[in-house]
């Protein structure tokens, strides 16, 4: 007994001797610090922040979290997106834009703003998704020689191949934090279609393959240039439900690019239209030079009567509603497929 004694007292002095640990319990011989108190805590605290490997079935999650945050990984913090595909949010989509010339009223990066605002929706519309960061160049022309977009100031192109390793390793990232369904849709027409299948779409495959019938697939979503085709669902729309009918014009280019087309409507280079200012518009009006092409009349417009830049708006935000519906079911679709026995 007087051994224990004498042991607790030595203790005690010993903590005021080292900045005052005073003791806070006791117990049967035992001895507890507010040192020792701070170190339990910092342990328990650290132990909350490693990342979870508990399935959110283990943890008795019965439907998908909503999130209380943004849909793009780029904006939300490595915990609210390990909480968010725990609690259900299993797919991700990976949106490949474009950075090319637009004419003289759109901005460079039209591919990107477009791709954005229709993948953020369609995350929202199938609400178990996030949204990667946009692969904002792609393959589009060559450097020496010139070819292709290369041709026009700030237009940014990467070789097929570069191109295509860089889609494996973000496809791979994402399958390496958990994530069940990768789905990559492709604005830019040179990337990919379900009738001109070109480098993202052979990326997908092979790599989905290369995968195997595992937790986790890849799927390329040809379904969203599609809709872009002449007689695709999204032309549809302009025509019949907004009334815009454009007028079709020669899309032939001169190797000059500060002169307009022979039939002085359309300017050197462009390669958009109403559909496309009026998704930029509702996503970015600030890359849309709305009040300078109204300004020039529908000779600059395709024939249209583009009305106000807030009509535009209102517009390009229909557009993305109808389409991320569409794009949505295609997901859908394609996911349940690719567990078909």
């Amino acid at each position: 007994m007087h051994m224990r004694s004498e042991l607790k007292c030595n203790a005690q002095q010993h903590g005021a001797r080292r900045g005052g640990s005073s003791l806070l319990r006791r117990g049967r011989g035992l001895v507890v610090t507010r040192k020792t108190w701070y170190t339990l805590g910092l342990a328990v605290s650290l132990a909350s922040l490693m990342p979870s490997t508990v399935s959110s079935q283990a943890r008795g999650a019965s439907a998908v979290a909503p999130l209380s945050h943004s849909v793009f990984l780029e904006e939300l913090t490595w915990l609210e997106v390990r909480d968010a595909i725990a609690t259900g949010h299993s797919t991700v989509i990976v949106p490949i834009g474009g950075t090319e010339q637009n004419g003289p009223y759109l901005a460079l990066g039209k591919h990107n703003f477009v791709v954005k605002g229709i993948a953020e929706t369609t995350a929202r519309v199938l609400g178990n998704a996030l949204v990667a960061p946009i692969v904002a160049i792609g393959p589009g022309g060559s450097i020496d020689p010139a070819t292709g977009h290369m041709r026009w100031p700030g237009s940014m192109a990467v070789r097929r191949e570069v191109f295509q390793e860089l889609l494996v390793d973000i496809l791979s990232n994402l399958r390496h934090h958990g994530f069940r369904d990768i789905v990559v849709i492709a604005e830019h027409e040179g990337s990919s279609s379900q009738e001109r299948p070109g480098p993202a779409f052979e990326t997908v495959t092979e790599l989905d393959k290369r995968w195997g019938p595992g937790e986790t697939r890849a799927h390329f979503v040809p379904e969203y240039r599609d809709q872009l085709e002449d007689d695709g669902h999204a032309s549809t729309f302009l025509r019949d439900v907004l009334g815009v009918v454009e007028e079709v014009m020669d899309q032939e280019v001169p190797e000059s690019g500060d002169r307009y087309l022979q039939d002085g409507r359309n300017p050197v280079g462009t390669h958009e239209g109403y559909y496309y200012s009026a998704v930029t518009m509702a996503v970015n009006p600030a890359a849309v030079r709305a009040a300078e092409r109204i300004a020039a009349g529908p000779q600059a417009s395709y024939g249209v009567d583009w009305g106000s830049p807030e009509q535009l708006a209102t517009n390009g935000r229909k557009l993305i509603d109808y389409r991320a519906k569409l794009i949505a079911d295609a997901i859908r679709n394609a996911i349940v497929s690719s567990r078909e026995p």
